[in-house]
This record gives structure tokens, sequence and C-alpha cells, in this order.
């Protein structure tokens, strides 16, 4: 069949299921697993736990192939933390102390639904700012994780 690298392959087809359980929240596939191993977090959060199938574990063991390649696209900013998710196009660059579970959410201002310019300028440097102020706002659907390694920015096995 001219596989080249078995492990490589098997690993993109389970990362295949694994982009399910974060883009297909209505499937019943992922309703089964959102019930049985993570309950109260995300696929992209939760943990191994105790007693995990044989399937659970190799899901798991795709997660990094999936953080690596997508980034998350900014809607109504309640699930992505600021520090610890890719969001920007770089690694965003900080001027002082920025807690890890502070959500981008707390960047924007509920009123106006527009950046807290005070907020963004003064824990980031100027670079990262610009590229913060620059992003556009719909807050209007849930957040989303898009593929990074393709045009059409969703999976596929060949990008994997």
């Amino acid at each position: 069949m001219g596989f080249r690298d078995l492990y490589a392959f098997n690993l993109a087809l389970l990362a295949k299921q694994a982009w399910k359980l974060v883009q297909k929240k209505d499937s019943l596939f992922y309703r089964i697993y959102k019930a049985k191993y993570f309950r109260t977090t995300t696929f992209l959060d939760a943990e191994m736990g105790h007693n995990p199938s044989y399937d659970w574990r190799s899901l798991l063991s795709t997660r990094d192939v999936i953080l690596a390649s997508s980034k998350w696209q900014i809607r109504n900013s309640k699930t992505i933390k600021v520090v610890s998710h890719e969001w920007l196009p770089r690694p965003p660059r900080l001027n002082g102390d920025v807690p890890e579970d502070i959500c981008v959410q707390e960047l924007i201002n509920q009123q106006t639904k527009q950046w807290d310019r005070g907020k963004v300028t003064s824990p980031f440097d100027e670079a990262t700012h610009q590229e913060i102020l620059a992003i556009p706002l719909t807050l209007v659907e849930d957040d989303k994780v898009i593929w990074k390694a393709n045009k059409v920015q969703d999976f596929s096995v060949k990008s994997a």
C-alpha cells in the first residue's frame, strides 16, 4: 500500500478521531466520551483518569499532535486561556506576571464588546498588544479550534 511510517499513519488516524472530539460536539461519539472521560472539562484539557481504556489512552496520546498544529479562533473568548492556549500569531510577550488561568474574555470590555485597551496594553509588550487589538471580535459563537496545517483550516490525515 506504500505506507512509509505505519506508526505515524496510525497516530494520524487516531488524531482524526480526537479531532472529532474537539469539533463535533453534537455527535454520539462526543457525547459518549464526554460522559465517560471528561464531564467537567474539554477533551483538550481532560486528564487520563483512573483505569482508562486502551481507546482513551490512544486518543489522549494524539492530543499533542492536535495542539501542535492547531490554534484557537476567538469568538466568545470564554474558553481561551491567555498564556497557555495558542490564539495569537506568535506567543504573547508579557511585561509582568499574568495568572495562568486568565481567559481572553477578561481582556474585553463587556459593555462595548471591544478590546479593553487598558487591560491589553499593561500586561503585554507593544507588538503583542498590537496583535491583540488587530483581532476582530464577534462574541456570538463558542470559541473554535482551527487546523493551521492547511488552507481549509480543517484536520486531514495527510496534513497531520
